[in-house]
């Protein structure tokens, strides 16, 4: 799979070659990434605060600006207490390093995330795969090692397809002590939820054994990562995760974006409201010809055609006309090859409608 040589991108285009594609990919869910208030935070204060912190927070690195977006993340989420990392692949590794210290056994998810096992079995824990989005083969194996203490790891929503987990079956079999289910929510943040928070918000869970993780720079549109969750933990991660103790943090005018971004989200409803509204949309067409792999409300569409050889003659019809629909390599899809086409709350219903005309005319249906 070419990396794309992108020189300049909105919140609905990108321009690849010199020439600007309607886009139908990343992750720029609510298109909070090109807001112009969003922006305008970065700019600000990188004039007020430079580039880089250039220290661990634990040290001279801390500004106002990180401890405004922790007590941000953690209100908007409804949880205790939120730590701000670099990103949320260091989110992970980061919550691991904490809960090492008391839990032995890290249950994965078959498809999760591959930043979940590689930071459990960098924190030192037993690492076992469940079957995908199967509780019963995720209450076996708490059986078998919940005298160890045992941390359950999952994707929210899996972002190869859009699926999402089994979260309150998951918290149903984990056991009552010693045990954390852990929700990596890259996908479900400005997503799932009445307040736009995600996955856990969109299932209700109210449990301490509940930890979030999380990264600023897919739904948020900026960059950094987050642990959301009690206290407790997250005054662990503070205080036995290395990954966070010995680096310097997200820069301060990216936090500032951050947080204007989350305000952003709670001040103007309507964008979640557009997102749902353009996911429908978009679902409607898909399925109609055929090619829909969900019916949620996640805006994520993943389809294979058969034969495999017809997909990258698809593509470069699309992009001919002007539409950028991936056609990618990543884990936890369909086959090796898939498409996977996002929308974002920022397209037009034209935009929408052009897409799926565009799928109309070369795929059939």
């Amino acid at each position: 799979m070419a990396r794309l040589g992108v020189t300049e991108s909105t919140a609905t285009t990108m321009t690849v070659d010199g020439r600007e594609v309607l886009a139908f990919g990343g992750c720029n869910y609510l298109g909070l990434a090109h807001h112009p208030e969003v922006v305008r935070a970065l700019c600000e204060e990188a004039g007020r605060s430079g580039i880089s912190t250039t220290a661990s927070r634990e040290t001279t690195g801390n500004t106002g600006v990180h401890e405004a977006l922790e007590a941000a993340l953690a209100s908007w989420m409804g949880q205790e207490a939120a730590i701000l990392l670099a990103e949320g692949y260091t989110a992970n590794i980061a919550l691991c390093q904490a809960l090492a210290r008391d839990h032995g056994v890290a249950l994965i998810d078959a498809k999760a995330h591959r930043s979940l096992r590689s930071a459990a079995t960098a924190a030192g824990m037993q690492v076992f795969e469940y079957e995908h989005r199967s509780p019963k083969s995720a209450a076996w194996l708490c059986r078998q090692y919940g005298d160890l203490g045992v941390a359950i790891l999952t994707d929210g929503v899996f972002a190869a397809d859009g699926a999402l987990a089994p979260l309150p079956e998951l918290l149903g079999v984990l056991p009552a002590r010693r045990a954390t289910l852990v929700v990596d929510d890259c996908h479900g943040v400005c997503v799932l939820g009445a307040r736009g928070s995600g996955s856990v918000e969109h299932f209700g869970l109210r449990d301490e054994r509940v930890a979030i993780t999380t990264t600023l720079a897919k739904g948020v549109g900026c960059y950094g990562g987050a642990v959301i969750g009690r206290r407790r933990l997250v005054d662990a991660v503070r205080e036995h995760a290395d990954v966070y103790r010995r680096s310097t943090p997200v820069p301060t005018p990216l936090a500032r974006a951050a947080l204007t971004a989350v305000d952003l989200v709670a001040r103007e409803p309507g964008m979640l409201a557009r997102l749902r509204s353009n996911t429908a949309r978009l679902r409607d067409g898909l399925i109609a010809l055929g090619l829909a792999s969900h019916e949620g409300r996640v805006p994520i569409f993943t389809f294979v055609l058969e034969p495999a050889s017809r997909m990258q003659p698809l593509h470069e019809a699309l992009m001919h006309e002007g539409v950028y629909a991936p056609l990618i390599e990543y884990p936890g899809g369909p086959t090796a090859r898939f498409f996977r086409i996002t929308v974002t709350a920022t397209h037009r219903d034209e935009d929408i409608d052009r897409l799926v005309a565009g799928l109309r005319r070369h795929v059939g249906g």
